[in-house]
């Protein structure tokens, strides 16, 4: 993650910038050749491609991705109410619920469309009668937050950030884009082949193609929910590791991590889930999208049978996390995975709209946000997982689900300057503690808490000081 000074600002600009004048350069180039007759065949070439990629790839895909093929999880008015009641319960530092709209200047049926959203995935006009007095109660519940009663009606110019509902918003990048992504992943291919990793897939249908596919063995899971990087578990003293990594370019940040936990331990067994939909990647929705909490569960158990993985710690970074969550509260997965690591975490926390405004609607400033939109935000298919496939109720993980799992250990990384996650704030809660320390842990030693409170988000993986604690940890938590 690039920094916030003058030189990575310019940097990130002019690279936005040039991957943005590509189609609409090759454009006029061929707008050109068609007014003069006159053609060099190697350029002409190439925007021909890149013309052809934004017309017949892009702008269909751009309408394809609005709609969900996923129905969000329907919720009891007793998990209703339940939910209501846990995310009303005050937080310093916090402003809920007045960050989930554009403006502090609010009318109850501002209230009403942003509650119909966020509890039952619904719109007013899909509304139904019998919700009416449930609504009653949480519109009280928020004047009762605020501090003030809510008039009839509604402001027009104040509008609720609605993830599920929202239009999806992206950007085009270019066919040369995706060139650079095959690039990069061949190169991660390679090197964790070098490692003793052995790839296994179904093939899907992905663009841009993965060359190192060719090698890649068939699914044992014969799961099309992820492909896996699978390095065999020898030791007798040791637990393997699994991990889920984050938004980004796939496995390819977190290389030097692998390497140290190699190093540290030459016969654990490292499982590496990818995410092939947030990574940069063009799929099918319909095929090869983040699947729903249940299908994805499944997929994992299946896969850590056919591995014959009975035991194992769960290291997950950023979305990796959004899978952790799920995992926590799953009771069978609890008898298998006895320790967590969970760094930069997303689900804390989740009902405070910090997440969702940071990622999907904060106007960019400084370089690091810029990059963080670009790659990232307005990436066609993460923005797609984002705004159609992401339910925050599903996925929101609160202190007392860590309480509730006896025996089982967690360790959580924050970056103090993380521009995702209120890092500060989510510290805070699971902390109890104002006081800043850079390593915290509970009185049951089943929670510690690493803080680094100069990094940004995934900066933890840049440097081998900075990597050293997470390896410390997973060393120990893997021990028998």
């Amino acid at each position: 993650m690039l920094g916030q000074s003058l030189r990575e600002y310019i940097f990130i600009l002019c690279s936005i910038s040039l991957l943005r004048l590509v189609a609409p350069l090759s454009f006029l180039y061929l707008s050109l050749c068609l007014y003069t007759k006159s053609i060099t065949p190697w350029l002409f070439t190439l925007a021909l491609l890149e013309a052809s990629f934004y017309l017949f790839i892009y702008i269909p895909r751009k309408n394809v991705l609005q709609k969900s093929i996923y129905t969000p999880p329907a919720l009891t008015r007793a998990q209703r109410h339940a939910l209501f009641l846990q995310c009303s319960k005050r937080i310093a530092g916090s402003r809920y619920p007045l960050g989930w709209f554009t403006s502090p200047n609010l009318k109850r049926q501002n209230v009403v469309e942003w509650i119909l959203w966020a509890l039952f995935s619904a719109t007013p006009e899909t509304a139904q009668e019998a919700w009416e007095e449930e609504m009653e109660e949480y519109v009280k519940k928020v004047e009762e937050l605020l501090g003030m009663k809510l008039e009839q009606g509604r402001i027009h110019a104040t509008r609720a950030l609605k993830l599920t509902l929202d239009p999806v918003k992206m950007v085009h990048r270019p066919l040369v884009w995706y060139i650079i992504v095959a690039l990069v992943d061949l190169i991660t291919s390679t090197k964790l082949s070098f490692m003793g990793f052995h790839h296994y897939s179904n093939a899907p249908r992905i663009f841009p193609p993965r060359l190192f596919h060719i090698f890649s063995t068939p699914s044992p899971s014969a799961t099309s929910h992820f492909s896996y990087w699978y390095r065999p578990h020898k030791s007798l003293t040791k637990d393997p590791i699994v991990f889920i990594h984050g938004i980004g370019i796939g496995l390819h940040p977190y290389l030097p991590f692998f390497q140290d936990l190699i190093t540290t331990t030459p016969d654990q067994g490292l499982l590496l889930i990818e995410l092939l939909p947030v990574s940069m990647h063009i799929s099918s929705p319909s095929n090869n999208s983040i699947p729903p909490r249940t299908a994805m569960l499944h997929a994992i158990h299946t896969t850590l049978r056919s591995l014959g993985i009975s035991r194992a710690v769960l290291a997950s970074h950023s979305y990796g996390t959004v899978i952790a969550a799920h995992v926590i509260r799953d009771p069978q997965h609890t008898a298998i995975f006895r320790s967590h690591l969970l760094i930069d975490p997303i689900p804390f926390l989740l009902h405070l709209p910090n997440v969702a405004f940071n990622f999907l609607y904060r106007p960019p400033r400084e370089a690091n946000e810029w990059q963080l939109w670009y790659f990232a935000s307005r990436d066609p298919d993460i923005a797609y997982v984002l705004g159609r496939c992401f339910f925050w109720a599903e996925n929101v993980l609160w202190r007392e689900d860590l309480d509730s799992n006896p025996g089982v250990k967690f360790a959580v990384v924050f970056s103090g300057k993380d521009q995702i996650v209120p890092a500060p704030l989510v510290r805070r809660y699971l902390t109890g503690e104002d006081e800043v320390k850079d390593r915290w842990e509970s009185d049951n030693r089943r929670l510690e808490v690493l803080f680094y409170p100069e990094l940004d988000h995934a900066m933890v993986f840049d440097t081998k000081e900075r990597r050293r604690g997470m390896v410390e940890i997973l060393d120990r938590f893997t021990s028998r």
